[in-house]
């Protein structure tokens, strides 16, 4: 099913618009947090910015990328999506760089391209109503 699903043409519109809400949130994200290293620490600067990279995340992932309405409890679940991200790629970049001797750099980037789709796929989990995923996947969205 999964195959037929990423052969639909709707399924692959999708997931462009996945890419492309991705980008503008990292760029805003990135001016933002540049933006505030001028007048606070780095550290708060980061964490203000990854902050709204959330919200702002969470905006584009329902309204345009999965176009569902917002609501209080995919709010909520929303940034446990980003703590699985998180979780695995810590344990993968660890994986890669303690165990299998990968330089650091290059790890990190194996883990951003691994959380691509892992992050299309569990935030289309945490946003999508049962129903639509069954239907997408049916070939009907």
């Amino acid at each position: 099913m999964a195959r037929r699903y990423m052969t639909d043409g709707a399924a692959r519109s999708q997931f462009l618009r996945y890419l492309l809400a991705g980008l503008a949130n990292t760029a805003v994200s990135y001016a933002v947090l540049v933006l505030l290293m001028q007048w606070t620490d780095y550290v708060v600067a980061y964490t203000l910015a990854y902050v709204l990279g959330i919200a702002l995340g969470y905006w584009l992932q329902t309204r345009f990328v999965f176009r569902v309405p917002l609501r209080w409890g995919t709010l909520v679940a929303f940034p446990v999506g980003y703590m699985v991200q998180y979780l695995l790629g810590v344990a993968v970049l660890w994986l890669l760089v303690e165990r299998f001797g990968t330089a650091p750099e290059l790890a990190a980037f194996v883990v951003i391209v691994m959380n691509v789709p892992l992050g299309y796929v569990v935030n289309r989990y945490l946003l999508l109503p049962r129903t639509r995923r069954r239907e997408s996947a049916d070939g009907h969205d």
